[in-house]
């Protein structure tokens, strides 16, 4: 069973440059691990991305996406698109690196090796993510660019004081005008990982959003682009379900998409999932499933160990007897509490332990006889598919040296509490022949982990998955043919099916993106997506937000985009011209109104081209127009319309810190008026446009101007509110 999910988009602007391949491609190109067919289709996709961009020179901007797999090689794609673009004539190039500064670090380190090489005296320079004394750094930045031939490179952290200093630095008047130009790429890594969809679910008990970290960065991401007057925003993403599926011209939405192909030896969900020759993803139990709450298990179990003794024995195989590979890792991931994290860390590092001493007892004692025996099994199992396997006693003879050799990290960036095992956030992989890695989120997006070849993952959700989420954590994809037979993935049964529902979903998409040449031409096409997964994460109206903030009246006030606005709230208007109805009529011209019903899909028409720049106001549009979505599929046709005062022309407002206290005109002394709230539909979603005009601002740009506000009303009747109830419980 299977549901369609709708894409929008708009009309783009696509300028199809003709590039060329210089020699700072053909230089980083030389130097890739990789076959000369895998260096030819990298660069040939970093054409088409680069292609959609804007020119250097030319006064425009627009968004682009790079659609890979998980762990598929899009660092060495927006690498490549780097050297492609300093080839083409670009001079600055922004990364934003992920939220973790371990992913900053990761992404640090791989441009400067890969394009910088040992010439540090060359064609680029990469500026590290301290940019902190504002005057020295203008001085810097201003010198490189006069400079004139040097590439700019700045990998920074996805965090608001991030990126608004760096914006500070580029906006100053002796570097805002030499930008003119220049050509500028913002990559963006990661690109779906904080969505409005999250940023919507968060405190739904408060009666409107509220600025947090997640605005902020929106907001800086805005205040970076908008000083550079020519520059391109490319997104990098496995999962762009939510860039996809949210049809909104505020929000950072890409325009064209290239799909990345992933090189030779790509080991992802078809193969681990699909796989009719290899039985790699094995089933936890359900009463082993750890849960902090629905089930907090108190002794470690079985399934756990089952896959502890087989990657031991893995590494045995691979590592010290055959020596096919310098070391293997195994992750834990068992929910997102660090609490979690450290029981399974002590879990692991106790029994780890507790082998070592036992098997260095004698070959009679019982306590050793049954753990050989448990580690038979283990090379049963992990031998299944090994070609001309070591013997189980070539096994047992490096089987202490392999336990003595492994390595137990807890990745978390908050101190233990509860372990005697220390946090890291770095790994120093060639130190050990074998890591256990332990973690939650550090472990969920962008982050490498090396050589791995066992997953342990209870972590599951107790309603439908969210697509995107539960693919992220798939870092047991990726290039791993190698020792592919070692190869185990630990899931629950309801993730299994989760991700073989995703796989098929992926593909789908994947395929139809290839069909398409523009998001615009997608937007004809359908997702099909199975029904026990949600696409991303927009379905976000579970009940607890319903009543906390689509109750009642809300304004959405706003002085962004007046013109755009003004043009597209006119044009609505008029197209009701012949279906007004008339109000009671008051004694002043400003208290007499007049409304048209008109059907929800003629409203979010209108609605999806009106434009904010605010984070609350984008996300309060986008919760509004799913929520009317969900009502017009469950019969609802149409919604109530008020212009206020449509006869007075524009009513006088002042500004308070650069917006409108109120919309509405209260109640007169002897309510002969009762003022603007009273005027809604309780049988249907109501909203006000507001004429208004600005009074006391001194600002050249905003004094006297005339602009429209929107306030809606949500019913407070139950049909409104009773909605299919959502797991506000990810996991």
């Amino acid at each position: 069973m299977s549901e369609t999910i709708s894409i929008l988009t708009d009309d783009p602007v696509d300028y199809r440059q003709r590039l060329i391949v210089g020699t700072h491609t053909v230089k980083l190109a030389e130097a890739l691990p990789i076959e000369d067919e895998a260096k030819a289709i990298v660069i040939d996709e970093a054409m088409d991305i680069l292609s959609h961009c804007v020119p250097p020179g030319i006064h425009d901007d627009i968004t682009n996406i790079a659609v890979g797999y998980v762990q598929s090689g899009k660092t060495m794609s927006f690498t490549v698109l780097s050297a492609l673009a300093a080839d083409n004539g670009y001079r600055i190039i922004i990364y934003l690196t992920g939220t973790k500064t371990n992913l900053q670090g990761q992404t640090y380190r791989r441009l400067r090796n890969d394009l910088l090489g040992g010439n540090r005296f060359g064609d680029y320079k990469i500026f590290d993510d301290n940019l902190r004394n504002y005057h020295i750094d203008i001085n810097r930045v201003k010198n490189f660019i006069d400079l004139g031939d040097c590439v700019l490179l700045f990998p920074i952290l996805k965090h608001y004081q991030h990126i608004s200093e760096l914006a500070d630095i580029f906006g100053s008047v002796s570097i805002k005008s030499k930008l003119n130009e220049l050509g500028v790429l913002i990559i963006d890594d990661e690109a779906d990982q904080s969505s409005f969809n999250t940023y919507a679910r968060k405190n739904s008990q408060s009666d409107d959003w509220e600025e947090d970290e997640f605005s902020k960065t929106y907001a800086s991401i805005l205040k970076l682009k908008s000083v550079f007057p020519s520059h391109s925003y490319v997104q990098y993403t496995a999962t762009p379900q939510a860039a996809f599926l949210i049809s909104n011209q505020d929000i950072l939405s890409p325009k064209f998409h290239t799909v990345l192909t992933p090189g030779k030896g790509y080991t992802g969900g078809k193969f681990f999932f699909k796989n009719e020759t290899m039985e790699l993803v094995k089933t936890i139990p359900d009463e082993e499933v750890y849960h902090y709450q629905r089930n907090p298990l108190t002794d470690c179990p079985q399934s756990l160990l089952n896959s502890l003794r087989e990657f031991i024995v893995s590494v045995a195989v691979k590592v010290c007897i055959r020596e096919d590979i310098s070391f293997l890792t195994m992750m834990i991931h068992p929910d997102g509490l660090c609490a979690s994290n450290e029981k399974f860390a002590d879990w692991v590092d106790g029994n780890l332990a507790s082998w070592r001493d036992i098997l260095n007892a004698s070959s009679n004692d019982f306590a050793r006889r049954l753990l050989v025996d448990d580690f038979r099994r283990a090379y049963e199992e992990i031998t299944r598919y090994v070609s001309l396997p070591p013997s189980f006693d070539e096994i047992m003879n490096v089987l202490n040296r392999v336990l003595l050799f492994t390595h137990v990290h807890l990745i978390q960036s908050i101190s233990s509490q509860f372990s005697s095992i220390q946090p890291e956030t770095e790994i120093d992989w060639e130190e050990d022949i074998a890591h256990i890695l332990i973690g939650a989120d550090m472990l969920n997006r962008g982050f490498t982990v090396e050589h791995l070849s066992m997953t342990y993952m209870p972590r599951s959700t107790k309603g439908r998955a969210t697509a995107d989420t539960i693919e992220q954590r798939c870092r047991f994809f990726g290039y791993k043919m190698k020792y592919a037979d070692v190869c185990r993935v630990y899931l629950p049964q309801k993730s299994i099916q989760e991700y073989n529902d995703y796989v098929d979903h992926e593909e789908v998409l994947r395929s139809t993106l290839r069909q398409c040449s523009s998001l615009k031409e997608l937007s004809l096409h359908s997702m099909q997506i199975a029904n026990t997964l949600n696409p991303t994460r927009t379905n976000i109206l579970s009940k607890k937000l319903i009543r906390s903030r689509l109750f009642g009246w809300r304004q959405m006030i706003s002085v962004d985009y007046i013109s755009h606005n003004n043009k597209v709230v006119s044009q609505f208007l008029e197209s009701l011209s012949s279906r007004w109805n008339y109000c009671h009529t008051y004694e002043k011209p400003m208290q007499n109104h007049r409304y048209a019903d008109v059907s929800i899909d003629e409203f979010l028409n209108f609605f999806s081209n009106i434009k904010y720049i605010d984070v609350p106001n984008i996300t309060r549009k986008i919760v509004t127009i799913q929520y009317l979505t969900s009502l017009r599929e469950t019969g609802h046709s149409h919604i109530r319309i008020y212009e206020i005062a449509f006869g007075a022309g524009a009513r006088s407002r002042s500004l308070t810190n650069g917006k409108f206290a109120q919309l509405f005109q209260g109640n007169s002394p002897d309510w002969s008026y009762p003022g603007d709230r009273d005027f809604k539909s309780n049988d249907m979603l109501s909203v006000q446009i507001h004429h208004l005009k600005i009074t006391n601002e001194v600002s050249i740009h905003l004094a006297n101007k005339e602009l429209y506000n929107l306030a809606i009303y949500y019913p407070e009747i139950e049909d409104y509110v009773s909605l299919e109830e959502q797991d506000d419980d990810e996991d």
